[in-house]
C-alpha cells in the first residue's frame, strides 16, 4: 500500500516534468558555454609582415584582433616602422579578440653609450659584445705588454668611453704584441669625442 503513491499518475506526471525540467536547464547551460567561449569559432591570423600598425588597427578587416607592440629593432634593409615579425604567424586560426604580438623597425639606430672597455684586449672584446657592439679590426702595435689595449676607433677615428653609437657599431681596436720597443699605455690626448658635434 505504501508504495502505491509512486505508482501514481501525480507521482509520474511530477517525476516528468522534472526530468523534462532538467533536461532543458543541462541543454540552455551547455548553450550558454558554447555562445560564451564561442565554441569552433575561429579566424585566420593574417600576414601583417610589411604593414604599418597605425593602418593595421584602423583596418575594419582586422576588427577581430587586438595588437600589441612588444619591441623595435633598427634594420637598415627595411623601411622604419613596419612590422617585421608576428606572433601568432600567419594563417594561425585563433578566436575573437586574439592579441597579435607586432615588433617593428625602428626608424633610426638605438643610440648606446660606449662603456669603459678595460685595459685589455679580452676586457675589451668582453664589453664590446655586452653593450651590443661588435667587434671591427684589431691591429696589433708594438707595446711592452702583450694583449693591452692601446686604442679604438669608429669609423676610423680614435674614440673614448661615454660617447653614445649606433647600436652595433664595428670598433676597431689597437691591441699590444709584447715588442719592449712600443707603447705602455693609452694616449688620451688625440681622442676625438662623437657627442661634441650633437
Amino acid at each position: 500500500m505504501k508504495f502505491d503513491f509512486f505508482k501514481s499518475r501525480i507521482f509520474l506526471i511530477n517525476i516528468a516534468v522534472i526530468v523534462g525540467v532538467s533536461i532543458v536547464l543541462i541543454w540552455a547551460a551547455f548553450k550558454f558555454l558554447d555562445i560564451y567561449s564561442r565554441h569552433g569559432q575561429t579566424y585566420m591570423v593574417p600576414d601583417f609582415l610589411g604593414r604599418v600598425p597605425s593602418e593595421i588597427k584602423e583596418n575594419p578587416d582586422f576588427k577581430n584582433f587586438e595588437f600589441q607592440i612588444i619591441d623595435s629593432v633598427y634594420d637598415n634593409t627595411l623601411p622604419g616602422g613596419v612590422v617585421f615579425s608576428q606572433d601568432p604567424l600567419p594563417g594561425t586560426e585563433v578566436k575573437k579578440n586574439r592579441t597579435i604580438y607586432l615588433s617593428i623597425v625602428q626608424s633610426s639606430p638605438e643610440m648606446v653609450e660606449l662603456p669603459d672597455l678595460g685595459n685589455t684586449e679580452r676586457q675589451a672584446l668582453s664589453q664590446i659584445a655586452a653593450y651590443g657592439f661588435n667587434v671591427g679590426k684589431i691591429n696589433r702595435v708594438h707595446s711592452r705588454y702583450p694583449g693591452l689595449l692601446i686604442d679604438f676607433y669608429y669609423m676610423g677615428k680614435k674614440i673614448k668611453p661615454g660617447i653614445k653609437l649606433p647600436k652595433g657599431s664595428k670598433i676597431d681596436l689597437d691591441i699590444g704584441d709584447g715588442n719592449h720597443s712600443g707603447v705602455d699605455s693609452v694616449d688620451n690626448d688625440d681622442y676625438i669625442d662623437y657627442n661634441d658635434d650633437e
